[in-house]
């Protein structure tokens, strides 16, 4: 994915979200959503042994692929993460497992149908869902999902994820910032007009802003040459210009 250009060879890179982007529970931020998030800790770790699914939902950067993918690798083994939006996906046939699928509306015909296969032998096969998507549950219907299928999600747990206010996704940043040695304190607003533009003109998911440091830093380190707010807006520019 080429998400900048520019001239300057000091800013040029590639992010490519799936292969550089790390999941970690322990880099997951709670606030505005510890309850939701404590259901599906809850749920993940075996702890509701009478709910079998899970619906997930949210607006787009809500953190509803991370937390997904961070509790699949969190459990390793007897797991898998499907994303929906990924073509030529398959459902395996398994017992005793967790299954992530992520973006549930973008479901396609054949997916569909081995869910709700799934979802009818759970009481054989024991295994767990957890559904993420961007609508919520009585909506899914205009997805040409079967009235049954949703019936059946509405019998296990159903929870809204917020979107971070700004103010946390920039104290998750300053942190970031701190940890690759920009700054000595993690609460210093040195770099805050570099942030505030970041959110700005930027993805918003704060997964793909860390990423978006790390390749600046690393190429900053490479070229010796200091991270500024005018660098940031002359690529930026560039990119918007092609």
């Amino acid at each position: 994915m080429q998400l900048f250009k520019s001239k300057d060879i000091f800013l040029q890179f590639t992010l490519n979200l799936e292969s550089a982007k790390k999941f970690s529970l322990k880099q997951g931020i709670t606030t505005t959503n510890e309850n939701t998030l404590e259901a599906l800790k809850r749920f993940s770790m075996l702890e509701r042994q009478s709910s079998k699914t899970f619906y997930l939902w949210g607006n787009k950067g809500s953190g509803k692929t991370f937390w997904l993918r961070s509790w699949q690798i969190e459990k390793e083994s007897r797991s898998i993460y499907i994303d929906s939006l990924v073509e030529n996906q398959s459902v395996p046939k398994k017992n005793n497992w967790f299954l992530y699928i992520d973006n549930i509306e973008k479901a396609d015909e054949k997916i569909k149908s081995r869910l709700f296969e799934e979802l009818i032998n759970q009481h054989i096969t024991n295994n767990k869902f957890v559904f993420a998507s961007k609508v919520d549950l009585i909506n899914l219907k205009a997805f040409n999902f079967r009235d049954d299928f949703i019936s059946r999600l509405k019998q296990g747990l159903v929870c809204h994820l917020a979107e971070l206010p700004d103010e946390e996704k920039k104290n998750a940043l300053r942190v970031h910032i701190h940890n690759l040695g920009w700054i000595k304190c993690s609460t210093s607003s040195a770099y805050d007009s570099l942030i505030d533009y970041m959110l700005t003109h930027l993805p918003r998911e704060l997964g793909t802003l860390r990423l978006a440091l790390d390749k600046l830093n690393e190429t900053a380190v490479k070229q010796k040459k200091t991270i500024s707010l005018r660098s940031i807006k002359h690529f930026l520019e560039e990119d918007e210009t092609d």
